[in-house]
């Protein structure tokens, strides 16, 4: 075998292992990562007409949060919004609650992807409202 050809062929080698070496790091670490989990675990209980306000914290992200939002099925309670800042690990539900009663809710969020796909979360909810002293 010519030399050339010998080295062509080597280096041919080592830069396909270098690629296999990459991508194998990147799936395990990507499969290393931790599960995100969206915390507090229960709401503190509101009263009608009066200003409520909770953070919501998404915890262990490996990358920023593409968005935290409430589920359309199950939304917040009337005069309750929950806002968020994209890129943002937190987001807050504020406002002042209307109708006295017990509403379920789902929040779920979403990370961005890197070398990895973004990952995905959610959490329900029960949140009561009572009626103000």
């Amino acid at each position: 075998m010519p030399l050339k050809l010998f080295v062509l062929l080597g280096c041919a080698l080592l830069l396909a292992g270098c690629e296999v070496l990459f991508v194998a790091n990147t799936l395990v670490g990507c499969a290393m990562r931790p599960e995100m989990e969206i915390l507090p675990r229960e709401l503190p209980v509101a009263r009608a007409g009066e200003p409520y306000r909770v953070r919501i914290e998404v915890v262990d992200t490996s990358s920023p949060l593409s968005g935290i939002h409430v589920d359309p099925g199950q939304p917040l309670p009337a005069g309750l919004t929950l806002e968020h800042a994209e890129r943002a690990a937190h987001g807050v539900i504020a406002g002042t609650p209307l109708t006295p009663g017990l509403y379920s809710l789902r929040i779920y969020a979403g990370s961005y992807g890197t070398q990895c796909v973004g990952k995905k979360v959610e959490r329900s909810y029960r949140l009561e409202v009572l009626v103000a002293d």
